[in-house]
């Protein structure tokens, strides 16, 4: 039976495969054929060129296929010796990486392994047979940059760091009561190296926040990557006044005030770049602790067509901006990815001959041509206040980092409807009630029928890691909570754990998507004061994907876990 499917699969044409696998419709293969015709390409190329699918997703397609072999890189299945008899400038002039030599026959990861050319290319180079199996392009450069990175200093882990202070320990350990000199200039290398090196590690684990907790039993370091909290590192008790008085200094906080929580801004240079850091520090029964949350704006931002959505919803937000003014909103909890989004609708508005104006708290996102405020309350500089203001500067578009409360919705809406394309975020559960949200805040049916251009509602969920993942068979009674019954053609997937994901099965994260684009028929319904019910009745009736529906068809395709979908979707 098994061997009959994969010989069906290895008949299917790669397009219809992808079409069959729910992946791209029709139209997106017609739009990828003409582009595959015009650029000279091969139609998997073509169709991730045209973010019509995503490197993931083709590698899956393929590896269903069966023609081309095809294979799950990992940097920790590269033999480094092999590798490096290819060559770096070879092996990224071609986009390849020599994996490992296997009685003479040389295995290479390609992104494309039917180019012969690049394949006799290879084999002259290592004067041996070669074995070309296809990996993702992004997969190969980061095995590459494994390979191929200088060598890191073991001497400047945070681990070295705090063995070569030990001797420092008792002196650390004194400083205990509010009357102690803190910290003497003894003290400040070590602590210094401490600081620098967990900001450093932070960010290159691609951290969000810091976490430094005074416990019962010792000073515990922690990063929150992909969403989840894991232990770096744990310090005599001694080390947390020092470094929590180190980063107040930073920060231009009062080191002698211990007892009120404090908030503060501070930059620091992490490989050459600067990186905006919020420093939040609070008393604890065990002592005082912080949390730094990590803001990089200077990283690159992602294009609309990068984000994770469906080609269907990436049509309706192309639909929702093409307005010159309206309302567009990002919805979703803390955390969920909403300014990436909104920032990916600016990438794709930005042009010389509009003005953007961004209001945020803080402004997390450096973007060159763009006339960027940060809020301030202290000083009375709220949204709705700094909106007031932003619309006598003649912008285009204006992005409103939030709407936190009755006066900032009234003036958006106000923007909205003198000629003004606004971007903002709420906090709600999803499209529908969104709308409902904006009605119970004051806002006026009729004028949200004649603003709202339309509603995208997200979540983050962790991606499945491809160094340990293993297909699975969901019990019966969750795949009942999707509306599926168990079945050999439903294949899903779940990380084992290893030391790329840090033993979770996960890693990195992939966003779950609803959007609602405002339809004459929804403007209608929402101008006659629709409840929530009826509004998402009718934009199902329309073709509403739903975070549910997102979820499982990224679940099918191996980025994440049923479970990781049903802990963000609960109603959908």
């Amino acid at each position: 039976m098994e061997s009959d499917l994969s010989l069906k699969n290895r008949r299917t044409p790669l397009g219809e495969l992808l079409v069959q696998l729910g992946l791209v419709d029709e139209d997106g293969i017609a739009a990828a054929l003409e582009y595959k015709r015009q650029h000279k390409l091969k139609l998997g190329q073509a169709l991730v060129h045209l973010r019509l699918v995503s490197e993931a997703d083709l590698a899956g397609a393929l590896r269903k296929q069966g023609r081309i072999p095809c294979i799950r890189l990992t940097p920790g299945i590269v033999d480094r010796e092999v590798a490096e008899s290819l060559g770096e400038s070879r092996s990224r002039a071609i986009n390849a990486v020599a994996i490992n030599r296997i009685a003479g026959v040389t295995t290479v990861a390609m992104a494309d392994p039917g180019d012969v050319y690049g394949v006799d290319e290879i084999a002259l180079q290592l004067k041996a047979p070669v074995l070309a199996v296809h990996a993702e392009p992004r997969r190969i450069l980061e095995c590459l940059d494994a390979v191929f990175a200088e060598e890191v200093d073991e001497t400047d882990q945070l681990e070295s760091i705090v063995e070569d202070a030990a001797e420092l320990d008792v002196k650390l350990g004194q400083i205990s009561t509010p009357e102690d000199r803190l910290p003497t200039e003894d003290l400040d290398q070590p602590v210094i190296n401490l600081i620098r090196r967990t900001l450093e590690e932070a960010y290159d684990a691609r951290a969000s926040d810091i976490h430094l907790e005074p416990i019962q039993s010792g000073f515990r370091i922690r990063f929150r990557v992909d969403g989840s909290l894991f232990e770096r590192l744990t310090l005599p008790v001694g080390w947390a006044r020092p470094c929590i008085a180190r980063l107040k200094v930073t920060a231009n906080l009062d080191i002698a005030q211990r007892r009120l929580p404090q908030d503060g801004r501070t930059q620091a240079e992490i490989h050459g770049r600067r990186v905006d850091l919020r420093i939040a520090t609070t008393p604890t029964l065990a002592g005082e602790g912080a949390v730094i949350r990590i803001l990089d704006g200077g990283r690159e931002l992602r294009d609309l067509e990068s984000l994770d959505l469906d080609h269907k919803q990436l049509a309706c937000v192309r639909r929702m901006i093409e307005c010159p003014d309206g309302f567009v909103l990002a919805t979703g909890p803390t955390g969920s990815g909403k300014t990436t989004t909104l920032y990916g609708i600016l990438k794709k508005l930005h042009s010389p001959e509009s003005k953007i104006i961004t209001l945020e708290d803080p402004v997390e996102n450096q973007m060159d041509g763009l006339t960027q405020i940060n809020t301030n309350a202290k000083i009375g500089l709220t949204f709705a206040r700094g909106l007031r203001s932003i619309l006598r500067q003649d912008p285009d578009i204006v992005l409103l980092g939030e709407i936190r409360d009755v006066e900032t919705a009234e003036v958006a809406v106000q923007a909205a409807l003198t000629g003004h394309l606004v971007l903002s975020t709420l906090h709600t559960v999803g499209t529908a009630e969104t709308i409902t949200r904006l009605q119970e805040m004051g806002i006026e049916p009729y004028l949200l029928a004649d603003t709202l251009r339309g509603i995208v509602s997200q979540r983050l969920v962790r991606s499945v890691c491809e160094a340990c993942r293993e297909e699975v068979r969901p019990e019966p009674a969750v795949l009942e909570r999707f509306g599926l019954q168990p079945s050999e053609k439903d294949v899903f997937y779940e990380g084992q754990g290893c030391d790329a994901c840090h033993q979770t099965g996960y890693l990195g994260r992939v966003g779950l998507y609803e959007v609602m684009l405002m339809t004459p028929e929804m403007c209608e319904l929402v101008g006659r004061n629709s409840t929530t019910q009826q509004l998402r009745e009718a934009a199902l009736a329309g073709g509403l994907i739903t975070l549910k529906d997102d979820g499982l068809r990224k679940a099918r395709t191996g980025r994440t876990t049923l479970s990781e979908v049903l802990s963000v979707t609960s109603r959908g």
